[in-house]
C-alpha cells in the first residue's frame, strides 16, 4: 500500500510538471547552431542561452514527468552541414523541435529542405532575414516556422534612421551573399533613399574568399561617408582591414551579425571609433533581469551581443508547449506554441521558479503569457514578432556597448513615412 501509494504520488507530481523528473524518461529538443565557422564566436555564446533554458526547465520539474535535454550540433555557418545535422536530430533522434539555426542562409536550408517537409517545429533565435516571412505567406512553411528575433524588415529601417540622425548621407553597402545580407540591404537601401540618403554602391560578396580587394575597390567609388558592411565576423574582418589599407573611410555601419567584440579586436579598435550599429533589443521585463542573474552565475558576464536571450526564449517556449499539449508531438507543439504566449494569460517569467509555476497553471487548464529575456514574444501568423533595437558603438576604450534604443513605435513611424 506505500509502496503504490508513494508511487501514485510522484507520478502525480511529475504529471502537474513540478515534481522531480526522472532520468529514465528523456525529451531531446535539437538544436542546431554555428559553434565554428564565420558566425562560431557568436554562435557558441547564443547556444549558452538555450542550454541555460533547457537547465531551467529541467529544475522546475521537467517536461511532462521527464527530463529535457538538449541536442546541440554544429552547422559551421555552412547550409549544407546544416542540413545534415538537421536531419541527423529529425531521422535518428526523432526531435520534435528544433532551436536554431543562426544564419539565415542556414535556417532557409533547413526549413526548406528538412523542417517544413518533416513537420518540425524550426525556432531560430537569430535568423532575421525577411524572406522568411515571404515563405510563410507563400504556405510553405505550414506553420512550422518560428523566430524570437525580429525581421530585417525592422532592421533595415532602424539602421537608416541611425545613419540619418548621425548626419551621414551618402554610404556604401557591402553585404553577404545570403538570405541575411540580401535581405538587409534591400531594406535599408529602400528605407535610406526614401528618406533622403544616397546609396553610393551597393556590392555583394560571397563568404570565405582569400580577398575581397575587387569588391572593396567598387564600394570605394565614388566615395561614401560612411560604409555599411552586413557579415559575419569572420568575412568581415578580412573585408574591414582590405577597406581600410585601401584608404576608405573610418566611418561604419555594422548590423547584429558584427556586434562582436572579437570583431573589433581583430579588426583593431584603433580603426572603430566611429561605428553606429544596431541589433535587436530586448524590452526591460522581470526575465531580462533574472536571465542575467542566472547567465552570470553559470558562464560568466552576458556580453554585449544579441541573440543569447533569444536563444533561452525560443528554448522556453518549446518546453512550455510541451508542457500545455501534454506531448512531444511536432504538430501539438506548433499549436501551442502561441497559447503558452496568450496575452490574455497570467504572466510567466524567466527562471526556474517561475517555469514550476506556469506548469501548475497549465495543469489546472489556465492561459499563460511567458514574457521572456527578450521581452514579449507575440507571433504574428508569419512566426514573426516586433521588437526594438539597440544602437551601439565602440567606445574610447575600444569595447562594444550600447549607447541607444530605436523603439517599436519608433520604427513603425519611418516605416510609416516611406510606404
Amino acid at each position: 500500500m506505500l509502496k503504490r501509494n508513494l508511487l501514485f504520488g510522484a507520478m502525480l507530481a511529475t504529471t502537474l510538471g513540478y515534481g522531480p523528473a526522472h532520468a529514465a524518461c528523456d525529451i531531446k529538443i535539437g538544436s542546431v547552431m554555428s559553434l565554428t565557422g564565420s558566425l562560431g564566436v557568436l554562435g557558441q555564446q547564443i547556444a549558452k542561452g538555450a542550454q541555460l533554458a533547457v537547465s531551467d526547465l529541467s529544475t522546475a520539474g521537467g517536461i511532462n514527468g521527464c527530463t529535457p535535454s538538449l541536442s546541440l550540433l554544429d552547422d559551421q555557418t555552412s547550409a549544407s552541414v546544416g542540413v545534415d545535422a538537421a536531419k541527423k536530430l529529425v531521422d535518428v533522434q526523432h526531435v520534435p523541435a528544433i532551436i536554431g539555426a543562426l544564419s539565415s542562409g542556414v535556417s532557409a536550408a533547413i526549413l526548406t529542405s528538412v523542417a517544413a517537409p518533416s513537420k518540425v517545429v524550426l525556432i531560430s533565435p537569430a535568423s532575421t532575414s525577411p524572406t522568411f516571412t515571404q515563405l510563410a505567406r507563400d504556405g510553405k512553411t505550414d506553420g512550422y516556422w518560428f523566430r524570437t528575433a525580429p525581421s530585417d524588415a525592422l532592421q533595415g529601417v532602424a539602421m537608416a534612421k541611425v545613419a540619418l540622425d548621425a548626419g551621414l548621407k551618402r554610404v556604401a553597402v557591402l553585404y553577404l551573399n545570403n538570405p541575411y545580407g540580401q535581405g538587409l540591404s534591400m531594406e535599408f537601401a529602400n528605407a535610406f533613399t526614401k528618406l533622403g540618403g544616397v546609396v553610393t554602391q551597393n556590392v555583394t560578396y560571397n563568404p570565405s574568399q582569400p580577398s575581397y580587394r575587387a569588391e572593396v575597390d567598387k564600394a570605394l567609388k565614388p566615395s561614401p561617408d560612411a560604409l555599411f558592411l552586413i557579415g559575419y565576423p569572420g568575412d568581415g574582418t578580412t573585408i574591414a582591414r582590405e577597406w581600410i589599407s585601401s584608404g576608405g573611410v573610418q566611418r561604419f555601419l555594422l548590423p547584429d551579425g558584427l556586434e562582436s567584440q572579437d570583431f573589433v579586436n581583430d579588426v583593431g579598435p584603433q580603426y572603430m571609433r566611429d561605428v553606429h550599429g544596431t541589433a535587436p533589443g530586448s524590452v526591460t521585463t522581470p526575465s531580462l533581469d533574472t536571465f542575467k542573474h542566472e547567465y552570470q552565475q553559470r558562464f560568466g558576464e552576458l556580453p554585449n551581443q544579441a541573440y543569447i536571450p533569444n536563444a533561452y526564449d525560443g528554448t522556453v517556449i518549446v518546453g512550455l508547449a510541451m508542457k500545455y499539449a501534454k506531448s512531444t508531438n511536432a504538430t501539438a507543439i506548433r499549436d501551442s506554441i502561441r497559447k503558452v504566449t496568450d496575452p490574455h494569460g497570467e504572466k510567466i517569467y524567466a527562471g526556474a521558479d517561475q517555469l514550476r509555476k506556469a506548469a501548475h497553471l497549465l495543469s489546472q487548464g489556465k492561459a499563460i503569457q511567458y514574457i521572456g529575456a527578450s521581452g514579449p514574444l507575440q507571433f504574428d501568423a508569419y512566426g514573426d514578432i516586433n521588437a526594438p533595437m539597440v544602437v551601439w558603438a565602440v567606445d574610447t576604450g575600444g569595447k562594444v556597448k550600447p549607447t541607444g534604443m530605436v523603439t517599436v513605435d519608433q520604427i513603425a513611424q519611418v516605416r510609416q513615412k516611406i510606404k
